[in-house]
């Protein structure tokens, strides 16, 4: 079973602009396709590298603002006290 309907993939998709999804998937591609950043992901504990994660993913790649910068709208993960 697919997580969305076609005709909904479609519609958003029909919606991105396609040079920004280019000029995105470059900076992916630079640093996650990179065979030493990737071994070194696979060593890493999760801990280590979540920080890392959001600042060259989402941040980097997908334009988040990570807290706490002005108007983020990503924080990394906290505990209730």
């Amino acid at each position: 079973m697919a997580l969305f309907q076609s005709s909904v993939l479609k519609k958003y998709l029909k919606q991105l602009d396609g040079d920004t999804v280019a000029k995105a998937y470059k900076k992916y591609t630079k640093y996650f396709h990179d065979t030493a950043i990737q071994q070194n992901i696979r060593e890493s504990k999760e801990e280590q590298y979540q920080a890392k994660l959001l600042d060259e993913l989402f941040v980097n790649v997908l334009g988040y603002t990570l807290n706490p910068q002005p108007n983020f709208n990503l924080t990394t993960e906290f505990k209730n006290v």
